[in-house]
């Protein structure tokens, strides 16, 4: 039987999960499916930012953060302008979002997509550390909370924008397919988040690195899956509690790789997952990815593979 807890715990797993009527914009296919009944931002210079009624100052507020990222990370990967930000209500959620949760930000065809208002993730999230020890969540509380002194779990979750744009570069003509390797796309998206929050907003820094450290020390029980061939080969089927534990462990070597190398390291990187897209899949096995890796992007990714456990 699932526990209320439990249930909310793989609710929030599922929060990094990016998963279609076309539009062409520069030759690039946006999937413009969504865009029924959004508005359009008018403010928000050069981005395409469409958003539910009533929450224009949401919109503005996530299309200053998304504009500054993109600025940092165009500047290190080079451009990728064809793309669009969706800020959407819970109530137009099965409307104008491809995952069925509302409030779970995702990329899809050119489409960044971003809860308005306090999402159901949040929530649910901050509902669940509710019910654990005192003793176990004071660092949660410590730095999660708003100037109520409620625990706000939005202070972490309306960061993964960050993520989904960085997924959004891998991408550069808006396919349905992926690279080679989805790990290594994770892998390579948290890099994109922990770079621009420690170089462009450091004091936010926390935001991330505080439930990351914690989802480890405190992993949820039933996870089956560790090996990174088995994020691949079970994408599809494993539970939301094995993904998000794959997700913290890869915000948590993203760490590692960017303090040690810079942010500079994330276009080499870029361009292998670009390079080699999922017409390579089931034609490299892990081994000559990790050779390739060493070989064009840095010998730390043979230490990654390697060491991972």
């Amino acid at each position: 039987m699932r526990t209320p807890g439990k249930t909310i715990f793989t609710l929030f797993f599922a929060s990094f999960l990016s998963p279609f009527v076309l539009a062409q914009t520069n030759e690039v296919s946006i999937d413009q499916s969504k865009h029924n009944g959004l508005v359009e931002l008018s403010s928000a210079g050069s981005l395409n930012v469409l958003h539910s009624k009533g929450y224009e100052t949401e919109a503005k507020k996530q299309a200053t953060l998304i504009s500054d990222d993109y600025t940092f990370l165009s500047t290190i990967m080079g451009e990728k302008k064809a793309f669009c930000v969706l800020v959407v209500a819970e109530d137009d959620w099965s409307q104008n979002a491809y995952m069925t949760v509302p409030g779970l930000p995702e990329y899809y065809k050119g489409n960044i997509i971003v809860g308005a208002g306090q999402n159901a993730m949040a929530d649910n999230y901050a509902q669940m550390v509710s019910s654990f020890p005192k003793e176990m969540t004071k660092t949660l509380y410590d730095v999660y909370q708003n100037e109520a002194g409620e625990l706000d779990m939005k202070l972490f979750f309306d960061k993964l924008a960050i993520h989904e744009l960085t997924h959004n570069f891998q991408d550069p003509n808006n396919q349905s397919g992926y690279s080679v390797s989805r790990w290594l796309e994770e892998i390579h998206a948290n890099m994109g988040l922990y770079a621009y929050y420690k170089s462009e907003r450091p004091e936010e820094l926390k935001y991330i690195t505080t439930l990351v450290n914690f989802s480890i020390n405190h992993p949820p029980p039933d996870t089956q899956f560790t090996a990174l061939e088995d994020f691949d080969a079970n994408y599809y089927n494993m539970t939301p509690s094995d993904y998000g534990m794959y997700q913290m462990k890869f915000t948590k070597t993203a760490e590692k790789i960017i303090d040690s190398l810079g942010n500079d390291i994330l276009k080499p990187l870029n361009d292998f997952i670009v390079k080699y897209d999922e017409s390579f899949k089931d034609k490299m096995p892990l081994s000559a990815i990790q050779t390739k890796l060493g070989e064009e992007v840095h010998p730390v990714f043979v230490q990654v593979i390697e060491d991972w456990e």
